[in-house]
């Protein structure tokens, strides 16, 4: 909470101006009254200049509830970190004041305060409300989400006395939720091609166990009798085998450009590309290990590659977490496999003949689009994945720079 500012609205010369022309009409006309009636501009004055040293205390507490897709609200676990969401969905804000103090406040105005990324689309962060002691008052709004991490400031709270000529004004800290979180959702991500030997999701060319049917060859001994075509058997007396579309899994390798080109960020107040890449190469992973696709995370330094072999085990997911954080802060170094030298050359030695890789980076430079044909030159199946950092700029070297990277992202993407 700020210190109090003091405001005091009353002007004496209207009220030394009032007392003098009443008590000449009452002298005048010989009124007592009127000459007695001088005296009440004075005593209004002297209210607003002696008025209560009395501040008014208030609590403030806000809730915040995101919606989705279904109608139900999320809500979040105070003192739990920024609230998760997804962008272009709404979260309705509810603060609320309580009169703490043993005297009515009758005029309390209160605004939230409300990121100023996140348009209000419905209802006010505004309120003007006259509280008796432990009475309350919730203000509630609505806001669009957008991405990125928004934090609520304090609150501004403005009183007034009685009489309108005293006015307070301050900062009053706010309790529960703080901060808001915005990072679209990754449901699926969808593979290629390339495989390995282990079952999975990704259905492939050759015969096999699976649901999809693929081929009728004749029977070997050794084939199992659940794959006996009985129903030809039956009309022919031949036996025969039937082969469905084997589905085996893909090696994934989610590769993350973290050279200092990559904390640039497209203004100010947006989150540099580093930081975007990672969330999107860590949400990548989580939804690559949970459709049973070993995965794996690189780091791209300067002179330096970080990796986390692929894997869908508990410390893969570990350790590439813990990766991917320390990828945010520049000059951090984490605790996985590290090899220094030129990280393009290191990544084609180190990468398995059957992986897929994605690489996230904002192709500000050339590097990324020489590694990406450097990967497709040898075999690999590599798709990009691309934060802008170049969006919404007028100057003319971040619109060329913007033209430039359009260029290498549809080559790299061709």
């Amino acid at each position: 909470m700020t210190d109090r500012t003091v405001d005091r609205f009353a002007d004496g010369d209207w009220a030394v101006a009032a007392t003098v022309a009443l008590a000449g009409l009452g002298i005048t006309v010989g009124s007592q009254l009127l000459v007695a009636a001088a005296t009440l501009p004075l005593w209004y004055v002297a209210a607003a200049v002696l008025g209560s040293d009395r501040s008014a205390l208030v609590r403030v507490r806000r809730r915040v509830t995101v919606h989705g897709d279904s109608s139900e609200g999320v809500d979040a676990d105070e003192g739990e970190g920024p609230i998760p969401a997804s962008p272009g969905a709404t979260a309705t804000v509810r603060t609320t004041v309580r009169n703490d103090g043993s005297e009515t406040v009758v005029d309390l105005r209160v605004v939230d305060g409300v990121p100023d990324a996140l348009p209000v689309v419905s209802g006010s962060p505004r309120a003007c409300e006259t509280l008796e002691p432990l009475e309350t008052a919730t203000l509630e709004y609505e806001v669009e989400l957008r991405r990125g991490e928004h934090a609520f400031g304090d609150a501004t709270v403005r009183t007034r006395d009685l009489t309108g000529t005293v006015a307070e004004t301050w900062t009053a800290g706010v309790e529960g939720d703080d901060a808001l979180y915005c990072s679209p959702t990754v449901e699926t991500v969808p593979p290629g091609d390339g495989t390995n030997e282990y079952a999975g999701e990704v259905p492939t060319d050759e015969g096999g166990s699976g649901l999809e049917f693929h081929a009728v060859r004749e029977y070997e001994p050794g084939d199992p009798v659940r794959a006996i075509d009985w129903r030809r058997y039956a009309g022919t007396r031949e036996l025969a085998t039937v082969e469905y579309r084997a589905e085996r899994s893909t090696r994934i390798v989610c590769v993350v450009d973290a050279r200092p080109t990559q904390f640039r960020a497209a203004t100010t107040d947006r989150v540099p590309a580093v930081e975007r890449s990672a969330d999107a190469a860590g949400r990548a992973f989580e939804a690559l290990v949970a459709a049973g696709h070993p995965t794996g995370i690189v780091g791209i330094y300067e002179q330096r590659l970080t990796s986390v072999p692929p894997g869908t085990g508990p410390a893969t997911r570990q350790e590439a977490t813990a990766l991917l954080d320390a990828m945010r802060v520049p000059g951090y170094v984490a605790a996985a496999r590290s090899q220094t030298g030129d990280p393009s050359a290191a990544l084609l030695r180190s990468l398995p003949g059957d992986a897929q890789v994605y690489l996230f980076s904002s192709f500000v430079d050339d590097d990324p689009l020489e590694l990406v044909e450097a990967l497709r030159a040898r075999g690999y199946d590599v798709r990009v994945v691309s934060p802008d950092v170049t969006a919404d700029a007028a100057d003319t070297a971040t619109r060329l720079a913007a033209l430039e990277r359009g260029t290498r992202l549809a080559r790299a993407r061709a």
